[in-house]
C-alpha cells in the first residue's frame, strides 16, 4: 500500500475509502436489519400481550355476568320459593322446575343445585341428584360463609360437558344457610373473548405498526446521513494519511539526497586523505570517519522510520535489525530471529514494522532491560495464515497498577490518571488500533522471570 510501503499505487485514495465505504453500508445494513428485527418483535410481542389480555379481561366480564344472572335468580326466584312459609321446596317444586328448566332449555344455562350446610343436594335441575351428600368442597364453604364465588371449571363433575363457569350464591331462608349453584355454558367467554381480540388486537398492534412505518423512513435517512458523515470522516483520515505520506517521503528524499549524500562524502574524501595525514593525526581522522559514518547510519534509520521501504520480503528482518541498532549502541543485548514464514503484504509488514518501533522505543526508555529478544514467525490467525511478532525484555516489567488493574477487550493494560496520558500508553494504544483495524491483535503480558512480552499478530495479506 502507497501510504504504508514506500511503494505508491494509484489512487490510494479510492482504495482504502473504498473498503471503507463497503464496512459502512455493511454496517449500516446490519443497523438497519436489526432495527426491522426489533421491531418485528415488538409487534409480536403487543399481539401475544394484547391477546392473553383480551382472554383475561373477556373472563373477568363474563364471570361478572355470570355472578349478577346466578344471584337474580337466587334472589328473585329461588329463595323465595324455597321458605317454608310459602310452601317450601315440596309446595313449590313444580313452579321452580319450570322455572329454571326454561333457562336450561334455552340454553343460557347448563344446570341449577341448592346445596345444605352438609353438603347435601337440596334441589337439582338433574333429579338424579337430588338427595346426595358429597364432600363440601372450597368453594362451597366459601360460599356458605357468605362469598359470592365464580370460577372457570375446565373439568366439571357429571355430564354436563364442559369446561363450564360455576357460580356460588349464598342464600339464607328463615335461618338456613344454603347456597345456589349455577353452571353456564363456556361458549359464551370463548365468543366474547374472540370478540375482545377482534376490536383490540387491530387497535393496538395496527397504532404500532403505524408507528414503526412512520419511523422506518426517518431511522433509514439517519442512518444514511450517519454514514455519510462516517464515510466524510474517513475520507478527510485518510486524506491527512495520504498527505503525510506524501510529506514522509518528501522528507525522506531530502536528507537521503542532502545530509545523507554530503556526509558519505566527507566520510570518503576523509578515508582518501588519510594516507596524506602525518601519523600523529591519522588517529583523529579514523575518530572522525567513525563518527561521520555514525551520523550517516542513524539518517539512514531515521529514514526508515520516517518512510520505511517494502518491507513485504526479507527486509522486515533487516529493519528490524536496524531498529535494534540503537538499542545496542546503549549496551543492550538484542537477539533478532526469523522463522519460516508465509508471503506477507506490504501494509501487513508495514503495521509489523510501526508495532515493533514502538516497542522498542518503550523498552529504551522504560524498561531498563539488559537483554531484548525479537522474533518473526508464521501463525494463524481467525483460521487465516497470519505473522506473529514477539518482543520481550528482561526489565523491570509492568507496573504494579496495570498488573492489578482492569484490561481491554484486546488483553492492553488500563492506565488511569496522569498514567493513561503518559506517552508510552498512548503510543501503545495506537499501535493496538492499527493491529485491530488490519484484522490482528496485540497482547501485553509479564515475562516469565521478568519483563515484559508483547505479542502482535496480524493476518499476511491484510490490505491485498
Amino acid at each position: 500500500m502507497g501510504t504504508e510501503t514506500g511503494q505508491p499505487l494509484p489512487g490510494p485514495e479510492n482504495s482504502e475509502g473504498g473498503r471503507h465505504a463497503r464496512r459502512a453500508r455493511s454496517a449500516l445494513r446490519g443497523e438497519l436489519l436489526a432495527f426491522l428485527a426489533v421491531s418485528l418483535f415488538a409487534l409480536l410481542a403487543v399481539a401475544g400481550a394484547t391477546i392473553a389480555l383480551s382472554g383475561w379481561i373477556a373472563r373477568d366480564n363474563q364471570l361478572g355476568d355470570a355472578e349478577r344472572v346466578a344471584s337474580r335468580i337466587a334472589e328473585q326466584i329461588v329463595e323465595p320459593l324455597l321458605r317454608p312459609s310459602r310452601g317450601g321446596l315440596q309446595g313449590n317444586r313444580t313452579q321452580l322446575d319450570i322455572l329454571l328448566d326454561s333457562r336450561v332449555e334455552d340454553g343460557s344455562v347448563t344446570a341449577f343445585l341448592v346445596w345444605t350446610a352438609e353438603g347435601h343436594i337440596l334441589y337439582s335441575s338433574d333429579p338424579a341428584e337430588e338427595g346426595q351428600t358429597l364432600e363440601v368442597s372450597d368453594d362451597l364453604a366459601a360460599a356458605l360463609d357468605g362469598q359470592l364465588v365464580s370460577e372457570v371449571d375446565e373439568d366439571p363433575e357429571g355430564a354436563r360437558g364442559g369446561p363450564v363457569i360455576e357460580v356460588y350464591v349464598p342464600m339464607t331462608v328463615e335461618g338456613q344457610a344454603l347456597v345456589f349453584e349455577t353452571y353456564f355454558p363456556s361458549g359464551n367467554l370463548e365468543r366474547a373473548a374472540a370478540l375482545l381480540r377482534s376490536r383490540i388486537v387491530p387497535l393496538a398492534v395496527g397504532a404500532l405498526a403505524v408507528l414503526e412505518l412512520v419511523q422506518i423512513p426517518l431511522v433509514v435517512s439517519l442512518a444514511r446521513r450517519l454514514s455519510r458523515h462516517e464515510a466524510e470522516r474517513t475520507q478527510l483520515a485518510i486524506s491527512n494519511l495520504v498527505a503525510s505520506d506524501r510529506e514522509r517521503r518528501e522528507i525522506a528524499a531530502d536528507v537521503h539526497d542532502g545530509p545523507v549524500q554530503e556526509l558519505a562524502g566527507v566520510s570518503y574524501a576523509l578515508s582518501a586523505l588519510r594516507p596524506a595525514v602525518p601519523e600523529e593525526h591519522r588517529a583523529i581522522v579514523d575518530r572522525v570517519v567513525l563518527a561521520v559514518r555514525s551520523s550517516v547510519a542513524s539518517l539512514r534509520r531515521l529514514m526508515v522510520q520516517i518512510y520505511p521501504p517494502d518491507l513485504s520480503g526479507p527486509g522486515l528482518a533487516t529493519a528490524l535489525e536496524d531498529l535494534a541498532g540503537p538499542l545496542r549502541e546503549r549496551g543492550m543485548t538484542v537477539h533478532v530471529e526469523e522463522e519460516a514464514q508465509p508471503a506477507m503484504s506490504p501494509s501487513a509488514a508495514s503495521v509489523l514494522y510501526r508495532t515493533a518501533r514502538e516497542a522498542l522505543a518503550n523498552i529504551t526508555k522504560h524498561a531498563e532491560a539488559d537483554t531484548v529478544w525479537i522474533r518473526l514467525a508464521a501463525a494463524y490467525h481467525d483460521g487465516l495464515p497470519a505473522v506473529r511478532l514477539t518482543v520481550a525484555d528482561d526489565g523491570a516489567g509492568l507496573p504494579p497498577a496495570a498488573l492489578d488493574g482492569a484490561r481491554d477487550k484486546h488483553g492492553l493494560p488500563t492506565p488511569s490518571g496522569d498514567e493513561a496520558r503518559e506517552p508510552g500508553h498512548l503510543g501503545l494504544r495506537l499501535v493496538r488500533d492499527r493491529l485491530v483495524e488490519a484484522g490482528g491483535a496485540l497482547t501485553v503480558d509479564e515475562r516469565p522471570g521478568g519483563g515484559v512480552v508483547l505479542d502482535a499478530v496480524v493476518p499476511a495479506m491484510h490490505g491485498d
